[in-house]
């Protein structure tokens, strides 16, 4: 299960295993450090388990695009903001080396918060000149 606060640090994490070391139980450990009982369980049990309270590294699969690489296609994106993803991804491969796909490039750009743009779409003519047409 994925964690749902903020990762302990790990000098707290070696408080709660010094603690249960001293003697100390689940809930008084608990309220000296202020943390849930089932926090500080957890991370004895881990301790006990791998003999170590550092966190395992994380799975997935890792980034096509560095982070420099992320900037400056934002940057290309707020340059001309009807350019197109393909045209942007043909760049990147040209000046960086990486080659991305166009979907790559719009799903960090999705990241980024710049979405999709398309011109809105206006009548050919204001209503005065459709006004005057319909009478001629």
């Amino acid at each position: 299960m994925a964690p749902h606060g903020k990762e302990l640090s790990e000098d707290l994490k070696r408080r709660i295993v010094v603690l249960h070391e001293d003697g100390q139980g689940y809930k008084k450990i608990a309220n000296i450090l202020k943390l849930s009982c089932s926090t500080v369980a957890k991370i004895i049990q881990r301790f006990k388990r791998a003999g170590s309270t550092q966190n395992r590294p994380r799975v997935g699969r890792p980034k096509k695009l560095s982070a420099r690489a992320q900037r400056h296609i934002q940057m290309l994106s707020l340059k001309d903001r009807h350019r197109s993803a393909v045209s942007i991804a043909a760049e990147i491969e040209e000046v960086g080396g990486q080659p991305a796909s166009a979907q790559t490039i719009r799903h960090t750009l999705h990241q980024t918060g710049l979405h999709g743009c398309h011109p809105r779409r206006k009548p050919l003519l204001k209503w005065s000149q459709a006004c005057v047409a319909a009478i001629r």
